[in-house]
């Protein structure tokens, strides 16, 4: 009877080490699922606000090539003016 016994809780044992070791599998899993679906939805904001810069820096340059466009037609003097001058200002930066 001893043997029998002991063949049973070495079952019972096996089984439960196998059991506990798809339980901890599960959750692995689950936890490796959630990592992902986390990254995806990050991964997704930041293309809607890397699109979203985009558009908006498109629109601040056609607003600032107009601007340009119309004050070298009513004022070219005063638009080369401040070229030079924005050149000056950044050639010093530059070299500094």
């Amino acid at each position: 009877m001893g043997r029998i016994d002991t063949t049973d809780e070495v079952r019972s044992a096996s089984h439960d080490l196998a059991d506990r070791a798809v339980d901890a599998g599960l959750r692995a899993v689950d936890s490796l699922d959630r990592a992902v679906s986390s990254a995806q939805d990050t991964s997704q904001r930041l293309a809607a606000q890397t699109s979203e810069l985009s558009d908006n820096l498109q629109k601040v340059a056609k607003n600032f090539s107009n601007a340009i466009d119309k004050s070298v037609a009513e004022q070219p003097m005063t638009t080369l003016g401040m070229a030079v001058a924005a050149g000056f200002i950044l050639g010093a930066i530059w070299k500094s």
